[in-house]
């Protein structure tokens, strides 16, 4: 496992089977005892999420992931960086920007998402910024 193929795995596999709502991909990225801390605070298992998601209730239209720097230690990878999202739950879009944490690890010689959680960057910390 590298950084390149962290990067790789987190644009080209999770994001874009976000985007094309790719459950079967997901469902094999994410390790069996993957975790989701969404910004609010709540926590959803792997089951969880995949049952949210192919709800069809949400649905990603844009992600833009930018400051991203990732970390290695042994077969454990730390990707952090800004994300902003353009949404839609339940018909009602909604953009979003947070920063992100995602913990990769080597299983099996495949790379699989174990964790995932944000933190919401507020709107005036954006306009602070420029």
């Amino acid at each position: 496992m590298t950084a390149k193929t962290v990067l790789q795995t987190h644009h080209l596999v999770f994001y874009q089977a976000l985007l094309d709502q790719d459950w079967s991909s997901l469902a094999e990225l994410y390790a069996d005892d993957y975790s989701l801390v969404r910004s609010n605070g709540s926590a959803l298992s792997k089951e969880e999420v995949l049952t949210d998601l192919q709800s069809g209730d949400l649905v990603f239209r844009s992600i833009k992931l930018t400051n991203v720097l990732v970390r290695l230690i042994g077969s454990v990878a730390l990707l952090t960086g800004d994300s902003q999202t353009i949404a839609e739950r339940g018909g009602v879009e909604f953009v979003s920007h947070f920063r992100l944490v995602a913990v990769y690890v080597e299983d099996e010689g495949r790379i699989r998402l174990l964790h995932f959680q944000s933190t919401d960057i507020p709107a005036a910390h954006n306009a602070w910024l420029g």
